[in-house]
């Protein structure tokens, strides 16, 4: 629809003659310099990228868009790279390995090797070095505020504020929405005492050595906080996650994938949203234990991961921590590990 927009189409054929003519220029100077030669390859890609985003007849791709008051990108993605990048592992004779916490769902790697194209591939999931048992607890509480409701927000803040203040805040509250990270943030710096740190207000770095330095914080987050953090010892013991993290299924990119799948006879809701949602779940309850000497809670406030049948892979694919529904062992447990 965009491309059929004609200021859009009076903009990119502005785009176009400019690079067409920049390259003229440019070619009259090849040989001259290393920089120069580069230039002129890189003004031929830029025609190339345009050419392929502007004919969206082309199947097998998505043409999103995305931007701001200050930015616009015109993006094409390839809906699977399964084709592409089995062809490499068949055609380069030399062993590959994969090797992560977060690659099986269910206890299973289908879903990985389907979107990478590997066949007949050697798996083995190999057991963690954590005593999950002793080391954790894992709770998704029975009385949850009801997300249909205008207060939901206020009402999970009261629910959370006891455990987190037993706990004396050391603290990941790690969010599915930027309107619930503000939103809790702000109760908590409301209604408790605790230092409470917010995801944007500095940058990432700083923000976990405030964390690790100022004890009895309370990180509230999102996104990039659910993977690749690594706070061990005392500093971390209770990590909280709003709900379950399914991506929006309006997301461009995973709306077309989903549009692909049931094209194909799948489906789109067992067969991606699941899977890519068990993953990032599985990052976010990463971030607790790090270490043979770690120990505290993850906090998981769905109730679909009991009320819902697909909930069992999720809760098969987290680590084998004890379960509770009750926040009251939840805060005997967080008192008696210190």
């Amino acid at each position: 629809d965009l491309l059929q927009d004609q200021k859009v189409v009076e903009g990119l054929n502005k785009l176009t003659e400019n690079i067409d003519f920049l390259s003229e220029v440019v070619k009259k100077s090849l040989g001259r310099s290393d920089t120069l030669d580069k230039i002129f390859e890189r003004l031929a890609e830029v025609k190339n990228l345009l050419k392929a985003i502007s004919d969206t007849t082309v199947t097998g791709y998505c043409y999103w868009y995305e931007g701001n008051g200050r930015y616009f990108g015109l993006h094409i993605t390839p809906l699977t790279v399964a084709d592409k990048f089995g062809e490499k592992l068949n055609n380069q004779k030399t062993s590959w390995i994969f090797t992560s916490a977060t690659l099986e769902v269910g206890g299973k790697f289908d879903h990985f090797c389907q979107r990478l194209g590997i066949e007949n591939a050697e798996q083995m999931i190999l057991q963690s070095p954590f005593d999950y048992q002793n080391q954790s607890l894992l709770c998704v509480p029975r009385y949850l505020p009801a997300t249909n409701r205008n207060n939901t927000l206020i009402e999970l803040g009261k629910m959370l504020q006891p455990v987190i203040e037993a706990n004396n805040g050391r603290c990941f509250l790690l969010c599915t929405s930027y309107f619930m990270m503000r939103g809790l943030c702000d109760f908590l710096r409301e209604h408790s005492k605790l230092n409470v740190l917010l995801q944007g207000e500095t940058s990432k770095s700083e923000l976990l050595k405030q964390f690790v330095s100022e004890k009895n914080s309370v990180l509230v987050a999102t996104q990039s906080f659910w993977e690749g953090i690594d706070v061990r010892g005392d500093a971390l013991s209770l990590v909280i996650i709003d709900k379950i993290p399914f991506s929006s299924p309006d997301e461009p990119l995973l709306k077309a994938r989903m549009e692909d799948c049931q094209i194909q006879g799948g489906n789109p809701f067992n067969d991606i949203q699941i899977p890519e949602a068990v993953i990032t779940l599985k990052q976010g309850v990463g971030r607790l234990i790090r270490d043979v000497t770690d120990k505290g809670v993850i906090l998981i406030c769905d109730s679909r991961l009991v009320n819902r049948q697909y909930g069992a892979t999720f809760l098969k694919s987290l680590p084998r921590s004890k379960k509770t529904r009750d926040l009251q062992k939840v805060v005997n447990f967080l008192k008696n590990k210190r």
